[in-house]
């Protein structure tokens, strides 16, 4: 589907299939090791990551 973490990040920020792009401030891409085997996905970003980034 993408070829790099850069194209899904494009991606995420030009993105208004839902209803939250309305409201959105930022986009709230995660961190860690992008070479990682195995990722762990929690809980979704909120309004305070949302304003913070």
């Amino acid at each position: 589907m993408y070829n790099n973490w850069e194209e899904l990040e494009l991606s995420i920020k030009n993105c208004n299939k839902c209803k939250l792009c309305s409201g959105r401030q930022n986009i709230v891409f995660g961190t860690g090791n992008k070479n990682a085997k195995l990722m762990f996905i929690g809980e979704g970003p909120g309004a305070d990551e949302d304003r913070l980034r």
